[in-house]
């Protein structure tokens, strides 16, 4: 009886807005649903900027930035001179946070040969 209770009082997790996080090699960057309706489309263009990134300017187009560390191999011989021995590097790198909306007014003002 006591859990039932216990659970009743637990508060309740906001879901919105819900991330979604997409990579173009070593760059990230999160398109962000501020509601249930944009969820599919913040899935969609997530994915087609992922493999279309050179084609959009997410940084003139986020709202906020987020943090993020990625660790460089040396596996690559270009690499080399970034780190000693078989070390990684880490980097503290900067994504942005462009929201879903932001992304349709863009590409409903732009000729559809090209988005943004």
């Amino acid at each position: 009886m006591d859990r039932l209770i216990l659970f009743r009082r637990k508060k309740i997790n906001k879901t919105f807005p819900l991330d979604f996080y997409g990579e173009a090699g070593s760059w990230r960057f999160i398109i962000r649903a501020e509601q249930p309706s944009e969820v599919l489309d913040a899935m969609y263009w997530r994915a087609y900027i992922s493999c279309h990134r050179k084609d959009f300017d997410l940084l003139h187009m986020a709202t906020d930035k987020f943090n993020y560390k990625y660790n460089y191999s040396t596996s690559d011989v270009s690499e080399l001179h970034f780190a000693a021995g078989t070390s990684p590097l880490r980097v503290n790198m900067m994504g942005p946070i462009v929201p879903i909306s932001v992304i349709l007014d863009r590409v409903n003002q732009v000729p559809s040969t090209t988005y943004i």
